[in-house]
Order: structure tokens, then sequence, then C-alpha cells
């Protein structure tokens, strides 16, 4: 049977995700990458309207680190991915969700100064463009305090130093959101 790029047709109630092409998978993820940040931004207000603010904030930062530690080292063993180096542990952060690729809702570029020293620069932030637009009174506390601890769990390897070079807010949306120093 060939491959599907849409679900047009019949229905199919043995339907795998083995059954659709590459490209409709591309395009589904891409789909679920949003659901994932709605999801996100959802959750958090619903927080704040039952809780208040500072309790919404402090909970999304919770959420958030404890995510992080119970997914991300599966991402790590399905890949085959060590995590010995700085570069190994970006390697497992390119495959969430809320990736780290150049393809994904936050797209980076990465200067390799070695193994063990990496500048990750983040060009588009759509939480940032969110924030910046809707609540920019959320860009400390996401940017600032939620982001640096979050990363640090994407990162794994507990020996994996971050500096930030720079964080919003920004002056003009044509400014990079943040550069990330990572070394180990």
């Amino acid at each position: 049977m060939p491959e599907l790029d849409d679900y047009s047709g019949s229905f199919k109630p043995d339907l795998r995700l083995e059954d659709f092409s590459k490209k409709f998978l591309i395009k589904l993820i891409g789909e679920y990458q949003y659901a994932w940040l709605h999801m996100t931004d959802a959750w958090y207000y619903a927080v704040k309207n039952e809780c208040g603010e500072e309790a919404a904030n402090k909970c999304e930062t919770a959420a958030w680190l404890r995510m992080s530690e119970r997914v991300m080292p599966y991402y790590a063993k399905l890949a085959n991915i060590k995590l010995d180096t700085v570069v190994d542990c970006l390697k497992t952060c390119q495959l969430p969700l809320d990736n780290a690729r150049v393809d994904g809702l936050f797209p980076m570029s990465f200067e390799v100064i070695s193994e063990n020293h990496v500048i990750m620069t983040c060009h588009k932030c759509r939480t940032l463009e969110f924030l910046e637009k809707h609540a920019p009174e959320r860009i400390i506390p996401v940017c600032h305090v939620n982001e640096p601890q979050m990363m640090a769990r994407y990162m794994i390897n507990r020996n994996v130093k971050i500096k930030l070079q720079k964080l919003p807010p920004r002056k003009s949306p044509d400014e990079v959101p943040c550069i990330w120093d990572l070394s180990m």
C-alpha cells in the first residue's frame, strides 16, 4: 500500500504512523510543536487564574524542570547519544518538540569552538514574540528564571556550564533573542 500524503481517504481503523509519508509526518510534527506550546500557555494561565501570577511562575518552572528531567534522557537513549561532551548534549536538544534545530520552532545556530565549548544563538523565539505582544511582564520570569534552569536540564550532563551572553528584553524585533555560552 502506498504511503499517505494526507488522510482525506477512507477511515483506517488500523491506522499507524508508518502509513503516512515522510512529508506528511514532518507537517504533523510541526502541528504537534504548536500544540505543545499552546498547552504550556493554557496550563500557565489556568494556574495564574486560580492561584495568581507568582504561583503560576513557580509552577511553570517546576513543571518544565520535572518534564526535562524525566524526558530528555529518553531522547538520548533513543538516539544512542553518549552525553560525554557539550556537542553530544546539544544533539539531544535537537530532538524534542521544542527543539534547537535550524528548522524548528526556535531556529538556532551553533559556533562549535570545541567539542566542549559551543556558542548557541537563537535567531527566532516564538515564545518571546508572543510575550512581547501579549504578556511582556512574563519575559523576565520565562527568559531569565525558567529558561536557564530548563536549559541546564535539557543538557542532561550536569557538568555543562551555561553562561548567558544575551537575554531579552530586546530593543527591536530584528535583534537576536538570546545567546548561550555552553562549556564543560
